[in-house]
């Protein structure tokens, strides 16, 4: 490095003082910068979190809701089989019913039949089964001719038939009592089925079916919710991110700008001794002239003191002293 005279170096240092105040400022200007920067970050953090929160519990209620619809159209399912289950058997009852409906119909025509084969009028069993018998003994003691056997058989076939027909009638009845009462039995089956059948639709099934409606929009409600809150989460991310790679930005200029100044005030602290060895050098400098001065003015007034002295001339104390000021300057 070529010498610098002291008024370059206090120049040199007034400019490299005034490099390092306005870096000092730029890197205060950019601490504030990047704690603003921090500051909204952490508020950023904050609502990203609490967004998070909401999140997570709006997921917890769309799970419940989920799973609430899910057991909701179990029991719905449950309730569509039973009827169909229901519907099913009031079809069968209704197809028994027919069956019995129009056996009891043939049963009647036959009764009917039968009836008129017998002259339309109403059979007593036991009236005559007495008859026959009474016949038959009478038959068995009594002396017949051709005549009366033949008529006896045609009397005893008779009555036989009627009796046959009474019995069959007295069966036909029989059944016709037994459809009766099975289709009444099954009739009732069927309106009690229908009132079940009714119940179960309205009130079980059309309340689970309002209730998965219900909950249906709740559910719509709750994604919406949801995809709003992931639209400000996302958003969120994106400040965050931001403002963390504009923190490392500004954290890598602060050190830049720290690295510069430690720079800066190393050159200082060198131009700074450089002025102060150049001061000191030049104070050396002077004080080494100011003595050689009073050597050289102390030596001059010895020698005049000696020369006087040696020609007899009156010598003060202080032009002899001269000379040993110089030898003790020598010393």
């Amino acid at each position: 490095m070529a010498f610098l005279n002291e008024e370059e170096l206090e120049g040199k240092i007034r400019e490299l003082s005034g490099e390092i105040l306005k870096v000092r400022n730029e890197i205060e200007a950019k601490e504030k910068e990047r704690e603003g920067l921090r500051n909204e970050l952490n508020k950023v953090r904050e609502e990203l979190n609490a967004i998070i929160n909401q999140l997570n519990s709006k997921r917890t209620e769309l799970k419940s809701i989920k799973d609430e619809i899910a057991r909701l159209r179990k029991n719905r399912d449950d309730v569509v089989n039973t009827l169909k289950q229901l519907k099913e058997r009031r079809t069968e009852l209704l197809n028994r019913i027919k069956e019995l409906i129009d056996r009891v119909r043939k049963y009647r025509e036959l009764a009917k039949m039968i009836n008129d084969l017998v002259g339309g009028k109403p059979v007593d069993r036991e009236k005559l089964k007495e008859l026959i018998d009474k016949l038959e003994f009478e038959h068995e003691i009594s002396p017949t001719d051709p005549e009366k056997e033949w008529e006896f058989f045609r009397t005893i076939q008779q009555l036989e038939k009627e009796l046959s027909a009474a019995e069959v009638l007295s069966r036909i009845k029989e059944y016709i009592g037994r459809d009766s009462q099975e289709i009444e039995k099954m009739r009732k089956e069927r309106m009690e089925l229908g009132q079940q059948m009714r119940d179960l639709y309205n009130n079980a099934l059309t309340n689970i079916k309002a209730r998965i409606q219900e909950l249906k929009k709740k559910r719509e409600s709750i994604v919406n919710e949801i995809v709003q809150l992931k639209g400000k989460r996302d958003s969120l991310k994106a400040r965050r991110d931001e403002l963390k790679k504009t923190i490392l930005s500004k954290s890598a200029e602060i050190k830049e700008l720290r690295a510069r100044l430690r720079e800066l005030n190393d050159e200082l602290n060198k131009y700074q001794l450089l002025l102060a060895a150049a001061r000191k050098s030049k104070n050396l400098a002077v004080k080494k002239q100011e003595e050689a001065k009073i050597k050289e003015e102390a030596k001059k007034r010895a020698e005049e003191g000696l020369q006087k002295l040696m020609r007899g001339e009156r010598v003060s104390l202080n032009d002899l002293l001269g000379l040993e000021f110089e030898e003790d300057n020598e010393k």
